[in-house]
């Protein structure tokens, strides 16, 4: 008899997904920040992850081939059938609707001595996004969360704002993976080193994995192994959009859960973070933008003190790549033992959930002296070679040149 296992939610969500545990997406127990000592917070800058949605195509195109190798599985009879249509391809589930919205909440909350007093003015608080529906519906969420019960409309006292988007291909701020010739040409594909990595992979962890599958679930011809990291996709979607752990989870072990979930960790190291040279410098428009806006509203040319923008994952890796933070100690490559795969301390499942915030708190001290502070999820990071709260002045000279880089030239191709 094959052995169909089983998980709780909890488990899956805190060990394995992108998915935010509700305890601390949904909560409003938030203590306001204190300020460091003679220091006040004078802007906020905050790069958001939009919130849970539906699968992508390619996971999508994968769940219908999935669907035909399983349609003949007794085991799955009840949920072989791929239930996500590709008209809704990346658009926010129900809870990705809400997530944002909380984040807005908690916000206003932790930064209570910030927000008290301010009025929403476009000039004064900027929103943007990348031109995609996840990102612009985070947004808007993250807005009513915001500007909860201030504004003039309606008996909620909702607020109407204004923000703005670039084409994908123009958006060399959020949505470098569109607007990057080169990466894409070099890093997305073409990419010798990922593939190497990749293939290597494939028959080493994931070929022994659908061996045992086809065995023990009569599949003929065999389960290609390239389908196994995406029977681990649906795994987390059915949890996501159907709260059920019950199907396709239930046909890896915890073991093989992990090392499917790792294929995805690879391909992103290699394509987003530390694997390609390109993605240490990629994300300089956004930081050189930072700065630009930072030093305007501290030097009087600019009114702006909240710059509050929404993208995805693969900006927000890119960015934190090239700021110099989350870099593991060995790279991932296609032959770690299971134990590497088990240890190494950065993965972006864990560190950057749907959902997830940056921000970036500029503080005025006594004697004119200026500090960040860069917060994921509220946690503190430390930029190499700074403290918590980093000096000014100091944050941009370990930044060097990758403030006011040439986007276009680091970007040409060929």
């Amino acid at each position: 008899l094959c052995v169909l296992y089983k998980y709780t939610r909890d488990y899956l969500i805190n060990n394995l997904f992108f998915i935010e545990p509700a305890e601390t997406a949904f909560s409003l127990d938030v203590n306001p920040i204190s300020y460091p000592d003679k220091c006040e917070l004078k802007q906020l800058n905050l790069i958001s992850r939009h919130g849970s949605r539906y699968p992508n195509p390619n996971d999508i195109i994968n769940f219908e081939k999935l669907e035909k190798v399983f349609s003949k599985v007794s085991a799955a009879k009840e949920w072989y059938k791929n239930p996500f249509p590709l008209r809704k391809n990346n658009q926010l589930v129900k809870r990705g609707e809400i997530e944002p919205f909380f984040d807005g909440l908690q916000c206003r909350k932790r930064y209570k001595k910030f927000w008290d007093g301010v009025e929403y003015d476009p000039e004064v608080i900027k929103f943007q996004s990348t031109q995609t529906s996840r990102a612009g519906a985070s947004l808007m969420s993250f807005s009513e969360g915001l500007f909860n019960g201030y504004g003039p409309l309606d008996a909620c006292k909702s607020q109407p704002i204004y923000y703005w988007n670039l084409p994908l291909e123009q958006d060399s701020t959020l949505s470098m993976f569109t607007s990057c010739r080169r990466w894409n040409e070099t890093v997305n594909t073409n990419n010798p080193l990922r593939n190497e990595q990749i293939y290597l992979y494939g028959n080493k962890t994931l070929a022994p994995i659908a061996k045992r599958i086809s065995k023990d679930y009569h599949i003929s011809p065999p389960l290609d192994p390239h389908l196994v990291p995406f029977i681990f996709t649906n795994c987390q979607f059915w949890l996501t959009v159907y709260n059920r752990t019950d199907a396709w989870c239930s046909l890896l072990s915890p073991k093989e859960l992990l090392l499917s979930r790792y294929f995805f960790e690879m391909d992103f190291y290699y394509r987003l973070s530390y694997g390609s040279p390109l993605n240490l410098r990629i994300g300089c428009r956004y930081i050189t933008e930072l700065v630009n806006g930072v030093e305007g509203y501290l030097y009087g040319n600019s009114s702006v003190i909240a710059d509050l923008k929404f993208s995805h994952s693969f900006s927000m890796t890119m960015i934190l790549t090239t700021l110099g933070l989350f870099k593991n100690e060995y790279p991932l490559t296609g032959n770690l033992t299971f134990e590497q795969i088990q240890n190494f301390e950065y993965s972006e499942f864990r560190i950057i959930p749907w959902s997830s915030t940056i921000y970036f708190e500029i503080y005025k001290c006594s004697g004119n002296n200026v500090y960040m502070r860069i917060l994921l999820d509220f946690k503190p990071l430390y930029i190499p070679g700074c403290g918590e709260y980093c000096e000014w002045n100091k944050f941009k000279m370990i930044l060097g040149d990758k403030i006011g880089c040439d986007y276009e030239k680091l970007c040409a191709y060929p």
